[in-house]
């Protein structure tokens, strides 16, 4: 396949060109993700990524993305978040990418996107992907991005929280009638009561729900990155926070769960409402779970609540994968259910080579689905 770049500085081949992307073409690409299984934003909620983002307000030359056109329609597109991170006492700034889609019949030119993400890319040290498919991820690792050294971003660890409804969802999914869900529901809920009892759920503690991210969270950010200065942690301010779940407060999507000493938030868990409207599955996942004193056994009442919260709410499951051991080794312990995902979510990549190498050690690690795209 020849490439040539045209006198404009598109790459293109014949019929098919790039371009960087602008938030004009909002239709074209929201068409080409409905196209392609994707369910885009509202136009409002798109642009929110950028043009409220406190990393892009501070990058104006900053490109939203990359398209593809035939014909001057919109056939592909690469997404670019700037996002930002604290590592080792300084601040990181990097690319998360988002949205990653082709038409089928033209995916053969997804390189063309590539060279244009990689002839820009010298501008960040680090990128992120966190929500890649079957189709996407192999884009991906064609840019040589590595899995980040622990997290299992291959598998979901979960628990069943309304069988009726997740069993629908299982039984619409294969086929099956779904009247078959009723008696099935009963014998899976009974299995689960004698083989992994959930009397852990019982436990209690004071435990505060936040409508939102106060001041209370800045502090905790300063302390957070002080308990763990050699963690790669994206950046948890106030600021950031509000901006990463502006909507899904607004469309209460999401639970935020504080463990206080007095005043002073001291680990909290954000739990995310996350369905798959294909087969009708109501499902939330828990999104991040930070806490300074290293007791990951906090997590445990914060697991509770949101179980419980998911039976009174009719939620059909509650999902938790991808975290460092000593957080994954907590649910693994409680959840009675794995599931093998259809493709490996999290990939990773520097251009700077000391960073590299501190990269490839697992204790600086702390991935979780506030990273990157996921949870936007």
């Amino acid at each position: 396949m020849a490439t040539v770049k045209t006198e404009a500085g598109h790459l293109t081949t014949v019929g098919v060109k790039t371009r960087e992307a602008v938030l004009g073409d909002y239709a074209q690409i929201a068409a080409l993700g409905v196209r392609n299984g994707l369910d885009p934003k509202k136009r409002e909620e798109w642009e929110h990524l950028w043009v409220n983002n406190p990393v892009f307000n501070r990058l104006p030359k900053w490109p939203i993305g990359w398209v593809a056109e035939n014909d001057g329609e919109i056939v592909g597109y690469f997404g670019n978040i700037p996002v930002h991170y604290h590592f080792k006492g300084r601040d990181i700034v990097g690319a998360s990418l988002y949205s990653t889609s082709l038409d089928a019949p033209f995916r053969g030119h997804a390189v063309l996107l590539i060279k244009r993400f990689l002839r820009w890319s010298h501008a960040v040290e680090y990128m992120v992907c966190t929500t890649a498919n079957a189709s996407s991820s192999k884009l991906i690792e064609a840019t040589r991005a590595p899995h980040p050294p622990v997290g299992d971003w291959g598998n979901s660890v979960f628990w069943i929280t309304n069988y009726d409804g997740f069993l629908a969802g299982a039984m619409e999914k294969t086929g099956l009638p779904k009247v078959l869900a009723y008696p099935a529901s009963a014998a899976l809920a009974l299995w689960d009561k004698v083989t992994k009892p959930r009397s852990w759920m019982r436990q209690q503690c004071e435990l505060q729900t936040c409508s939102g991210f106060d001041e209370r969270f800045d502090v905790f950010w300063d302390e957070l990155k002080r308990a763990y200065p050699e963690r790669l942690l994206a950046d948890r301010s106030r600021g950031a926070l509000q901006w990463h779940f502006k909507y899904a407060l607004e469309q209460k999507r999401v639970w935020i769960l504080a463990f206080m000493d007095g005043p002073r938030i001291v680990a909290y868990a954000i739990f995310y409402r996350h369905d798959n409207r294909d087969i009708n599955l109501k499902r939330v996942r828990l999104i991040d779970f930070q806490v300074l004193s290293g007791d990951t056994k906090l997590l445990v009442p914060m697991l509770a609540w949101a179980l419980r919260r998911c039976q009174e709410e009719g939620i059909h499951m509650l999902e938790a994968y991808g975290f460092r051991p000593d957080k994954q080794s907590v649910i693994d312990g409680l959840a009675p259910y794995r599931r093998r995902l259809p493709s490996w979510f999290y990939f990773y990549k520097t251009w700077d080579k000391k960073l590299g190498e501190e990269l490839k050690d697992p204790q600086v690690w702390d991935p979780s689905h506030y990273d990157g795209d996921s949870s936007l």
